[in-house]
């Protein structure tokens, strides 16, 4: 009888330590999803201050242009 407890409980907790194990690994895949997610957001987000950021380029580059022109101009 004592033996059969044992064994019970050895069966008993070995389950627990499986459902402890599935909830692990599916915890790892949560994270792993989650990284995958903020990190293609973070792209995106990158992405676009870059172009915001090469579209004031192109238009500061061009007013200096502009103003180089107009002092040459000026000067001749």
């Amino acid at each position: 009888e004592t033996l059969q407890r044992i064994i019970s409980t050895l069966g008993n907790k070995n389950d627990e330590i499986h459902n402890f194990i599935d909830m692990l690994n599916q915890t790892i895949q949560n994270v792993q999803i989650n990284s995958s997610n903020v990190i293609s957001e973070l792209d995106d987000e990158f992405d676009g201050l870059y172009s915001i950021l090469d579209e004031m380029k192109g238009s500061m580059a061009s007013a200096i242009q502009q103003e180089q022109a107009r002092k040459i101009h000026a000067l001749r």
